[in-house]
């Protein structure tokens, strides 16, 4: 009996992905919605968690785990409906374009600063007390403070050097590749993959990239080298191992073991109970911890689970988007926070089509891109989530003001 509820549960989330990813592409036309970034990465872990459960030493999944995500992705799906829905009654557009075509001057001298103070960062920490490619260098160089505010105007940087880079501006690629080794060495994998998709979705979106077999590929080998440098920097230059066999087993171990970590650490922590449920002000940190810093409070709150799982090869302490939400949540509060971030991501869709600008468009793809993360964990209660959207509105401000300034002269 248990297996067939298995089954059903399975199959019943598929029919209903199938049909939400249907009536997304016709209440928008595009591929490229808040939902579909949330839904359907999730739905390749899924199938790789499935495949790998109780083989190769991982756990056996827990089928009920994926109700969170189905009730999840209804709710969510819900002001996207709405607001399509609207926009056709007042026959309204639901696309754009984007109006830039050339990276601004004033951002090109910007980004060649960021990358000259990273490399002084960097200059006066080699040798040091930590070990180039660990955690603790990472932390040093681009963690907290100046450095690590600096590092989230480079990853919106990254964004936009990602979406003009082309046959003509190769250049781009002095800026692009030394801000991936910032946020590289920072030692973070999230922080690498979500602005690179959030430049690459923009390129799609635009078609300056035709999404294509070839460039999927791309994308699969790209994150896997990234994740196999890394782990070669950890085990073999920080670790001193010798690179051999056995290395190149245990990371692709861990490649899949990262992949499931969010789906499998879900599924031991409802198949527990939940015993590391906790207050919803987790959810909001950034905010409440920026209000303590405001009143003198010392408290600090940590996003961070306390509570580890061994998964099989390794421990994890993520739930996926909607499992960590839930565990810090009760309905009504579940409920309405899903409401209220897929309303503000559809808004800001919205957004994109009012605007037009690259600006836009980039805080927008960046968000996406942090849903496309949501089979790993709930990215919202980072304050890089609010800092890099209200970088790139800086930008287009001062962008603005210097157009107004030219078009009087």
């Amino acid at each position: 009996m248990g297996d067939f509820q298995d089954i059903l549960i399975l199959i019943s989330f598929l029919i209903e992905v199938s049909v939400l990813f249907y009536l997304e592409m016709k209440s928008w036309k595009t591929l490229y919605t808040p939902l579909n970034f949330l839904m359907l990465p999730y739905v390749i872990v899924l199938f790789i968690s499935i495949a790998i459960s109780g083989n190769f030493g991982f756990v056996e999944f827990y089928y009920p785990s994926i109700l969170l995500w189905s009730v999840g992705l209804l709710i969510f799906a819900i002001p996207s409906f709405v607001l399509a829905f609207l926009l056709q009654r007042a026959k309204l557009p639901q696309e754009s374009v984007v109006s830039e075509v050339e990276m601004p001057q004033w951002i090109v001298l910007l980004s060649f600063s960021v990358v000259l103070l990273f490399l002084w960062r960097f200059r006066s920490l080699y040798g040091g007390a930590y070990v180039i490619g660990s955690r603790d260098f990472g932390d040093a160089l681009c963690g907290d403070g100046f450095w690590g505010h600096l590092r989230h105007l480079a990853l919106a940087i990254l964004i936009l050097a990602i979406y003009f880079l082309d046959k003509h501006r190769r250049w781009l690629w002095f800026i692009i590749i030394p801000l991936l080794g910032v946020a590289f060495l920072y030692q973070v994998l999230g922080w690498i993959i979500v602005p690179c998709l959030g430049g690459i979705a923009l390129r799609l979106y635009t078609g300056k990239t035709k999404l294509n077999l070839a460039l999927l590929l791309y994308i699969v080998l790209g994150g896997s080298l990234v994740f196999l440098v890394s782990y070669v920097v950890s085990l073999v230059v920080v670790a001193e191992n010798d690179l051999d066999n056995d290395v190149f087993v245990f990371i692709f171990k861990h490649f899949v073991h990262y992949l499931t970590s969010g789906t499998l650490g879900l599924s031991v922590d409802m198949e527990r109970g939940f015993p590391d449920a906790g207050n919803f002000e987790v959810i909001w940190s950034p905010i409440v911890n920026i209000i303590n810093l405001i009143v003198g409070e010392e408290d600090i709150i940590s996003p961070v689970n306390p509570l580890y799982y061994n998964t099989g090869l390794n421990l994890t302490n993520v739930r996926t988007f909607f499992g960590t939400l839930y565990i810090y949540t009760n309905f009504i509060e579940y409920v309405v926070y899903i409401l209220l971030s897929s309303s503000l991501m559809y808004l800001l869709k919205l957004a994109t089509i009012r605007w037009n600008n690259v600006y836009v468009y980039a805080a927008y793809f960046f968000e996406c891109g942090l849903l496309a993360m949501g089979w790993f964990e709930f990215y919202y209660f980072h304050l890089v989530v609010f800092e890099l959207p209200s970088i790139l509105f800086a930008f287009w401000l001062f962008d603005s003001v210097l157009r107004g300034k030219r078009e009087k002269i």
